[in-house]
C-alpha cells in the first residue's frame, strides 16, 4: 500500500477521533446540520490548494461564480497553505471538517482516507456520470496503491507534465549547439556555461523540485518497478542499480552541473534564476508554463522541452521526463459524504468535469486534462503548445510521490545534504533510515 505507515494513520484516526489536534482552518463554522463540520444548508467549505496566486486560482474562481449562479449553493473557499494536509486534520479533528478538499494525492494525503478523513470514491464516479469521461489512467493513479485494483481515493482533475526546460540562447552564447541528451554532454555543457558565468541546472535542492530530479537521476538504471519497491520499501544501499544511479548524482554534482549552493535552493529560487536567465536548464512542471509568460522575460520564447539526460547502460531509450495526474484532485471528506450534503458535492465536482470549465484551466494553468476530449483550442500558452510532441521525445520516469508517500519531508532532509557533499553511501543510508521512518 503506498499509503502513510499503518502506525501514524491509526494515531490520526485515534487523534481525529478524540479532537487531540488543534484548530487552524478558522474560516469553517459548524455545520447547519448539527453535525459539528463546515458549512450550511446552502453552502459548501471547500479547502483549496489552487490559492491566491496560483494560476489556476482565476479559472477555479469562475468555476466556483457560475456554480453558485446556476445553484444558488455558496462556496466557503479557504486557501489551502503549504501544509494544507496538517491543515485538514486539524480542521477535522475540531469538529470543523470542510466538505470538499482540493489537493494534491501526495505524502500524508495518500493517508486521509484509512484515518477516516476522507472517503473512497468508486461509486461517485460511476453514479455521477464519469467513468465514461476520466481517462482510466488518470483514475488509476489516485487508487491505492496506483492500481488498477485499488480503491479510488480521490478524483483526478490537473494532469502535468514534467520536462527539463533548456534556455536555447543561453546555450548557444556558451557554444552548447546542441540540447544535452547524455550526462556526458550534459558534464560538456555545464563546463562551458560556467565559463561564460551562466548558472548550468537550476534546482531547489532544499525542498521538493530538487528532490524529484534526484530521483531521476537515481533510477536511471533500475527498472520501473524494482525501482517503485525500493522507493515504498527501502533498500537502496542493497540494490547495486539504484546504487550506481545515486553515484551518477554524486558524479555530476561534482562535476559541476548543478548551480552553485544549490543545496539552500527552492522551487521559487529555481523558478526565479530561469526566468530571470541566470541559468540555463532547471526540471519544472506544466504548472508553470504559464508562469514564465507572466514573468515578462521572454523566456518561453527561446525555451526547448525535452528530457533528461541518459547515461550509458541506461534502462531507458529516451532522455527522461515525468508525466502523471497526481497533481490537484477532488478529496470528499467524511462530513461531505454525508448525506444532507453529498448532492450538493455531487453538483460541485462535476460541474468542473464540463468541457468548457476544463478548457479554462488549460488556458489558464497549463493543465493536462483528465479526461477524453479535443481541448486543443485551449492550449494557446507557447510551452503548453511545445509540450505537446513531448511523447516522441522522452520516456517516462516514475514519479516517486505515491511510493515514497509519508517518508517525503524526511526524504527532503536527506537529498539536501546529498545536492552539498555527502556521499553515495551517505546518501542511500540516508534514505533507507527516512523511508522506514
Amino acid at each position: 500500500m503506498q499509503q502513510l505507515s499503518r502506525p501514524r494513520a491509526a494515531r490520526l484516526a485515534a487523534a481525529l477521533a478524540t479532537g487531540a489536534l488543534s484548530l487552524s482552518l478558522a474560516s469553517c463554522g459548524t455545520g447547519g446540520d448539527g453535525t459539528g463540520g463546515a458549512g450550511d444548508d446552502d453552502t459548501l467549505s471547500v479547502v483549496t490548494r489552487w490559492s491566491s496566486g496560483n494560476t489556476a486560482a482565476a479559472a477555479q474562481k469562475r468555476a466556483f461564480a457560475a456554480f453558485t449562479k446556476k445553484t444558488g449553493i455558496k462556496i466557503e473557499a479557504t486557501d489551502g497553505l503549504e501544509n494544507v494536509d496538517d491543515q485538514v486534520e486539524n480542521a477535522v479533528a475540531a469538529g470543523k471538517s470542510p466538505d470538499l478538499v482540493i489537493v494534491n494525492l501526495y505524502d500524508k494525503t495518500l493517508g486521509w482516507k484509512d484515518a477516516g478523513v476522507t472517503v473512497p470514491v468508486d461509486k461517485y464516479v460511476k453514479e455521477w456520470g464519469l467513468a465514461d469521461r476520466i481517462k482510466p489512467a488518470a483514475l488509476d493513479e489516485w487508487r491505492v496503491g496506483s492500481t488498477h485494483g485499488g480503491e479510488a481515493q480521490g478524483l483526478p482533475y490537473s494532469g502535468f507534465s514534467w520536462p527539463v526546460w533548456y534556455n536555447t540562447d543561453l546555450l548557444k552564447k556558451a557554444g552548447v549547439r546542441e540540447i544535452p541528451r547524455t550526462t556526458d554532454e550534459l558534464l560538456a555543457a555545464a563546463e562551458k556555461l560556467r565559463a561564460k558565468g551562466i548558472g548550468p541546472l537550476a534546482a531547489g535542492g532544499n525542498d521538493w523540485t530538487g528532490q524529484k530530479l534526484f530521483y531521476q537521476f537515481a533510477q536511471s538504471f533500475t527498472e520501473p518497478a524494482a525501482m517503485r519497491k525500493v522507493m515504498k520499501e527501502g533498500g537502496y544501499c542493497a540494490a547495486p542499480s539504484v546504487m550506481k544511479g545515486i553515484e551518477l548524482f554524486t558524479k555530476l554534482r561534482d562535476g559541476g552541473v548543478f548551480v552553485d549552493d544549490a543545496a539552500g535552493l527552492t522551487a521559487d529560487s529555481m523558478y526565479a534564476s530561469y526566468f530571470a536567465g541566470k541559468t540555463a536548464m532547471m526540471s519544472a512542471g506544466s504548472w508553470a508554463y504559464t508562469e514564465a509568460a507572466a514573468s515578462r522575460t521572454g523566456v518561453e520564447k527561446h525555451t526547448e522541452l525535452g528530457g533528461l539526460p541518459l547515461p550509458e547502460g541506461a534502462v531507458f531509450d529516451k532522455p527522461t521526463a515525468f508525466q502523471g495526474f497526481t497533481g490537484v484532485g477532488f478529496m470528499i471528506t467524511k462530513h461531505g459524504a454525508e448525506s444532507g450534503r453529498i448532492d450538493k458535492v455531487r453538483k460541485l465536482v462535476t460541474s468542473f468535469y464540463a468541457h468548457d470549465t476544463i478548457g479554462d484551466f488549460v488556458k489558464d494553468a497549463s493543465i493536462l486534462p483528465p479526461t477524453t476530449g479535443d481541448f486543443s483550442a485551449s492550449a494557446t500558452d507557447p510551452l503548453l503548445k511545445k509540450s505537446l510532441d513531448l511523447d516522441a521525445k522522452v520516456d517516462y520516469a516514475t514519479v516517486p510521490d505515491v511510493f515514497i508517500g509519508s517518508a517525503s519531508d524526511r526524504i527532503v532532509k536527506v537529498l539536501t545534504a546529498a545536492y552539498g557533499s555527502s556521499s553515495p553511501h551517505e546518501i542511500c543510508s540516508g534514505l533507507d533510515t527516512a523511508t522506514k521512518g
